[in-house]
């Protein structure tokens, strides 16, 4: 919108100057008369162009202010939020450390429960077979006892 405001500007004084020429050109006047009325013109014209110009350079400074500010704004939030980003990963990393060390001793300690109860289970398992052995034996011998007696018996 600026842009096509300048351009209509810029076109009004043209044609504005275009028509105070064709004007002093048509006009009655001496030649001297006539020369002093286009530099005065002209005069005007160059004023209102520098008077832009400057209006123009001041924007672009304006401008150019406010894109810095802008700018440093954007680096300092960068700056903060770099920064807060950091500090988070960082306690985030040591509360994941800490959880892994909890993590390997409970595995460890369970891995110690667990040898345990399969060597009782194992000493369990020894005690019940050697009595079931002795048991077992104890029958065959039996057994044996039993069938020499009916062999001697025949």
């Amino acid at each position: 919108m600026t842009k096509n405001k300048g351009g209509f500007v810029l076109g009004a004084i043209i044609g504005g100057a275009a028509a105070a020429i064709t004007a002093l050109l048509f006009a009655p006047k001496p030649g001297k008369e006539l020369r002093d009325d286009i530099t005065e013109e002209v005069n005007n014209l160059l004023d209102t162009a520098r008077d832009y110009a400057d209006i123009a350079v001041e924007k672009g400074n304006e401008f150019m202010d406010v894109a810095k500010e802008t700018s440093e704004d954007i680096k300092i939030n960068l700056k903060d939020t770099t920064s807060s980003i950091k500090t988070q990963f960082t306690e985030t990393s040591k509360h994941v450390g800490d959880d892994l060390k909890k993590v390997k001793e409970d595995i460890k300690e369970k891995a110690t429960d667990v040898k345990e109860f399969a060597s009782v289970i194992a000493e369990e398992g020894k005690e019940e077979a050697a009595a079931v052995t002795q048991e077992k034996k104890a029958a065959v011998e039996e057994k044996v006892e039993e069938i020499k007696d009916s062999v001697e018996d025949i």
